[in-house]
This record gives structure tokens, sequence and C-alpha cells, in this order.
């Protein structure tokens, strides 16, 4: 089972990222591909550019810790038992560093490598468009619009 690991350091107070990145239903404004979000009893459903749908059982969601643990139960990717936690730390600069742990087990066994290697950079993505988003107000389908960047 990859266990995989991913920091990104943001200047902002912790308490500002948290109020973005705690705020589950905010995903349209920093997590690429989402055009709609909520949460209906504990879970997070988030609707792709797609049309399909990313669901998530949200857990021990703390805004004392600034942090919170998911678990897909239906998501687009060639793996099953995905899940993994969020956390919001104050780095040595006074700023705030995110915390991205996720494990999960590829369906197909003999492209483990690739399939870490894909879902790596897809969530490094995320955690640089969530910077993009708390440090500049640009949303991740800013280079989408027509108009250009568009701030939160």
């Amino acid at each position: 089972m990859p266990n995989l690991i991913d920091t990104i350091d943001i200047k902002a107070s912790p308490e500002a990222v948290w109020a973005v990145l705690g705020d589950l239903a905010a995903t349209t404004d920093w997590l690429p591909g989402t055009v709609n979000a909520r949460v209906d009893s504990g879970t997070r459903i988030c609707v792709m550019a797609d049309g399909s749908e990313v669901h998530e059982q949200i857990d021990n969601y703390s805004t004392t810790a600034r942090s919170y643990d998911w678990q897909h139960l239906r998501v687009a990717l060639p793996v099953r038992d995905s899940h993994g936690r969020f956390s919001v730390l104050t780095n040595d600069s006074g700023g705030a560093t995110v915390v991205l742990e996720m494990q999960f087990v590829p369906i197909d066994e003999s492209v483990v490598g690739e399939v870490t290697t894909m879902i790596h950079g897809a969530f490094h993505q995320s955690l640089e468009s969530l910077r993009q988003f708390v440090e500049h107000g640009i949303r991740w389908n800013a280079a989408l619009s027509p108009d250009g960047p568009q701030s939160g």
C-alpha cells in the first residue's frame, strides 16, 4: 500500500489557510477540476468538470488541530481503499505548511509505480493550487477564463 506525503509552504497564517481548507465546500476555489461541492451528512461530494463525482467521507475534523481525515467512497482513480489526512501546521517563518497524506491500494498491482506517480502529481498540483488561491486569490480555473485570472 503506497503511502504518499506531500507538503507545501504557504505565505499566510495557519488560520487563513485553515479558513479555506477547513471550508469543505470551498474546493471549487482551489481544487483543480471541481465545479461544484457540497457536504451532506459528513460526506463531501465534489462534481468535477467532466461530470464525474468524488465522494469523500470526512472524519476527525478538528478546528483546533486544523486537520481532518478523508476516505474516498467514490473516485475516478484506479485505486481502492484510498484515504488520508489534511493538516495545516505553523512553520518556522510563521506561515503555514499544509501536509497531505494519502494511502491507497492500486486496483492493478502491476502498475503501482505509474499510479503512485500520477496520484502524487495530481495531489501536488492540488496543493500548489491551494497556495495560489490563499496567497493571491487566484482560483484553479483562472487560466480557463476568457477574461483572465479570477480572484475569489
